[in-house]
């Protein structure tokens, strides 16, 4: 999703025409791999900049037109419409992300308001209750069932419910934070960037505001972020040229090998193969970041000085992404391969104590082998119905699931690492993850019973009891 400060700074929009002029943007490699990239102009209006992009419900992508004051619907074979009834002139739409009324809602930079169209393309404002000329940039749905965005301005981050009725909280941010990107956490809460304050904010759904920046360089300027396939919050560096990692507890990770000098990362999101993608804004590049840090870039087939702007995954599991400058005027596409086998437990990062599953999904089997520390693999059974991989599996292949009851306990505390292996061959990179184990292989004869307020979100309360037979804790309830 797009997000960046408007007025007189040209800083966040440096990959925009007036900011271009001298940046060497022709002849550039497609990188390594078979990702194919396709541009759409037709139905685009003239200077149009498409500026934010998201998928439907109804199948398709919708994405804003910040000069040309529209919203627009691409389907996945390129058949553009663009929609104006009822959007207040000079509102300059910018990002946009689907609510939980199967509407798509986006923000008026310079209007100061929030927009809803229908997917028949009925707009409607919303206005009251934010604070004049709050620059409202980028939005998200969150896990709360309302529209989180921030505004740059105002300095303060907004949530609006689908009735339309909007909150704005600003206790906690930091003055001159600046918020950018906004993303729906695995936590239950709403993360942010703040590309003037050089931090990254968490926002609990009752407003609780709390901030990160050690492990982030100075002058990163933090700018797009979003959920990575790991459990972890993925944003881009702009000024930093990097990507950064952010881990529920605020451990921040840098990663700049692979990106080329100058490519002013922009908009990140995370794609259907299990990576995140993001936009080179000056390099004229989407990249590709795996969850071990590992990056590919791409510029084949994309116009020179094109304004590569936001991206998001499609209905058809590949990324779309806007063109915004005016010699571009497009919408693009780049094939994202089906991820072919993904070791989901144990994440990267993760901690593991006790009996666990060692599992994942792969559309080839059955020899489906996990080796730890470098041992002789392990034989896990596959074959279990995973209907959420019907896609890049295809429907008539979708009994995709591996899984394997392992204890933990056995490696010892400390740092290990799992690699998967499909019919003989290495899949993905290493994960690597943390045992922390009890004295002795088997804790006998134990009880437990702990309380976590505040979990899973504010105000509720979580009851977990130690379970001798799995050797961790489970969750008894989780109420008021």
């Amino acid at each position: 999703m797009l997000q960046r400060k408007r007025g007189t700074e040209c800083m966040r929009r440096c990959v925009r025409a007036a900011c271009l002029a001298g940046a060497l943007l022709a002849g550039i490699s497609g990188g390594v791999g078979a990702q194919v990239i396709t541009e759409f102009a037709a139905g685009i209006t003239a200077n149009a900049q498409p500026d934010g992009i998201a998928a439907g419900a109804d199948g398709n992508l919708w994405f804003t037109e910040f000069n040309g004051n529209r919203i627009g619907r691409i389907t996945p074979a390129g058949v553009v419409t663009e929609f104006s009834a009822g959007l207040s002139a000079g509102a300059y739409p910018v990002d946009i992300t689907r609510g939980a009324d199967g509407n798509m809602w986006f923000t008026e930079f310079n209007g100061g308001r929030i927009g809803r169209i229908t997917p028949s393309g009925v707009i409607t404002e919303f206005s009251a209750g934010m604070t004049a000329d709050a620059h409202p940039e980028s939005i998200t749905a969150g896990p709360d069932g309302n529209l989180w965005f921030t505004e740059s301005k105002a300095n303060k981050i907004g949530r609006i419910t689908t009735a339309g009725v909007i909150t704005e909280f600003s206790i906690g941010i930091s003055a001159g934070a600046g918020p950018a990107g906004i993303a729906a956490g695995p936590d239950g809460n709403v993360w942010f960037t703040e590309y003037d304050g050089n931090r990254i904010g968490r926002i609990t759904p009752g407003g609780q505001v709390t901030e990160f920046s050690t492990g982030l360089s100075a002058g990163a300027r933090p700018l797009s972020i979003t959920t990575g396939p790991d459990g972890a919050l993925w944003f881009t560096e702009q000024t930093g040229n990097r990507i950064g990692r952010i881990t529920r507890t605020g451990v921040i990770t840098e990663f700049s090998a692979g990106i080329s000098a100058g490519a002013y990362p922009f908009a990140i999101a995370a794609g259907s193969d299990g990576n995140l993608w993001f936009t080179e804004g000056s390099g004229n590049r989407i990249g590709r970041i795996t969850p071990a840090g590992v990056v590919t870039e791409f510029g084949a087939g994309i116009t020179a000085n094109a304004g590569i702007d936001s991206i998001a995954p499609g209905p058809d599991g590949n990324l779309w992404f806007t063109e915004f400058n005016a010699g571009a005027n497009r919408i693009g596409r780049i094939t994202a391969p089906p991820a072919l086998a993904v070791l989901e437990n144990p994440q990267p990062g993760s901690f593991h104590s006790g009996i666990g599953l060692l599992s994942g999904w792969s559309c080839q089997g059955p020899n489906i082998a996990i080796a730890i520390d470098g041992q002789p693999p392990l034989q896990v059974p596959h074959g279990s119905p995973r209907a959420d991989t019907a896609k890049p599996c295809g429907a008539d292949n979708s009994n995709s699931g591996f899984g394997l009851l392992f204890n933990f306990n056995t490696l010892g505390g400390g740092s290990h690492t799992a690699q998967l292996y499909v019919n003989g061959a290495a899949r993905g990179d290493p994960t690597t993850f943390i045992v922390t184990a009890p004295a002795g292989e088997f804790l006998a004869g134990e009880t437990k019973r702990i309380t976590v307020p505040d979990f899973p979100v504010a105000g509720r309360t979580t009851v977990l009891v130690w379970q001798e037979s799995l050797q961790n804790f489970a969750i008894q309830s989780a109420g008021p």
